[in-house]
């Protein structure tokens, strides 16, 4: 059980982290706004720029797995400045790519050490932080991964209209090098901190596994499903605010900012509810989302009434309760082990990386309309987290 640190250290230590875990997203989002013009840039198709997205998704999901792993047996700082320096050397290649080829090899350099950011702080948050302080650094990190995706196109688009495209990378690379100072600032506390691996840490995981798998499964499925209701809206949205009830671009930015906010009140609700288990909370409020779904649902069924506000009121609701939700998820998950907290941390982004993928495919292959899609989406992914929760029987620590 870690100790108490002071509080100033502890919101430095937490920015480091938070900045080191979005900064792969944010390479993402910022430079969405100009695929036509970068496909321009290099000569390609813009369906070759678009695919650039899931290359870097799938390059930094294999980090994050990779890195959780072995960081319970390096050296976990050393392992953030190998991560971070990685995704430098790719952020560079991006910035100065002359043909696709480059770019894209530039993109799966900058997944491999940004995967490393997330699992990394995760595993480190857990040693470091009492259970109280790492509640509050995992929501706050929550808050971050919502507001990086509204703020990184609006960055994008203004460096891009302003200094050109390359300068939009440069940006990225700017705020790496932060991250870098930051990193090399808090270094000296880290090594003064109980972050050494256990020596026995291959004979703990394997008694992990052998005693609590089904659990972790479990957790680990239930918080996926969730989380992918999170990507059924972000994937569909644009078909349903845009497309079917034809409001502008500007009108889209702004329902989806509103989305944004509701998340980030969810997080910040979690951490007023210090004194609520995490299984607690992210239980009920499965259950309030399989509700609200299955209520709308019925609503929109027998009254024929599936005006956008309505759809959209019911998606903030369901944005509020996956901002409690999502940060216990991951307290829950690192709270099997304090020595195989790097495994629990990967397991935790495979499993939310795999939820994701689920609620997109899900959301875009159901022949429905866009309301009725993302309903039944969310009550088969919301049902799914409920009964996956009913069977979770080991002792949380929370």
């Amino acid at each position: 059980m870690s100790s108490t640190i002071s509080r100033r250290l502890f919101y430095v230590l937490t920015v480091t982290f938070i900045l080191l875990a979005v900064l792969g997203q944010f390479s993402t989002g910022i430079y969405t706004p100009f695929f036509a013009e970068l496909a321009q840039l290099h000569g390609t198709k813009i369906s070759l720029i678009e695919k650039s997205v899931a290359i870097f998704l799938i390059a930094f999901a294999v980090s994050q797995l990779l890195s959780g792993i072995a960081c319970d047996y390096l050296n976990k700082p050393r392992l953030l400045h190998s991560g971070l320096l990685l995704f430098t050397v790719g952020t560079l290649i991006v910035a100065c790519a002359n043909s696709p080829l480059l770019f894209l090899t530039g993109r799966v350099i900058q997944g491999l050490g940004g995967g490393v950011g997330v699992s990394v702080t995760r595993a480190l948050s857990k040693q470091l932080f009492s259970p109280q302080q790492l509640n509050v650094s995992l929501s706050l990190t929550n808050i971050a991964f919502a507001i990086a995706p509204a703020i990184a196109p609006m960055l994008g688009t203004l460096t891009g209209e302003w200094l050109g495209l390359r300068a939009v990378f440069f940006v990225v690379l700017l705020i790496a090098l932060l991250a870098f100072g930051l990193l090399f600032a808090v270094t000296p506390a880290l090594k003064l901190r109980p972050i050494s691996n256990s020596p026995h840490v291959m004979r703990d995981t394997l008694t992990l596994l052998k005693s609590s798998v089904s659990s972790i499964l479990l957790t680990g499925t239930a918080s996926g499903l969730l989380y992918g209701i999170v990507f059924g809206f972000v994937t569909i949205s644009p078909s349903l605010i845009i497309n079917e009830h034809g409001y502008s671009k500007g009108a889209f930015s702004l329902f989806s900012l509103l989305a944004t906010i509701c998340f980030v009140l969810g997080s910040v609700v979690n951490i007023k509810l210090s004194g609520v288990s995490a299984l607690r909370k992210f239980t009920l409020s499965g259950w309030v989302i399989l509700g609200l779904s299955c209520t709308t649902l019925l609503w929109i069924t027998i009254m024929g009434a599936d005006s956008l506000w309505l759809i959209m009121s019911f998606s903030y609701l369901i944005f509020f309760l996956a901002g409690i939700a999502m940060p216990c998820s991951v307290l829950l998950m690192l709270g099997f082990s304090d020595t195989s907290a790097g495994l629990l941390a990967a397991l935790t982004g495979f499993f939310h990386l795999t939820g994701a993928s689920v609620g997109a495919y899900l959301v875009a292959t159901i022949h429905q309309p866009p309301a009725y899609a993302f309903l039944l989406t969310t009550t088969a992914l919301s049902l799914g987290s409920v009964i996956a929760c009913a069977f979770i029987r080991v002792q949380q620590s929370d």
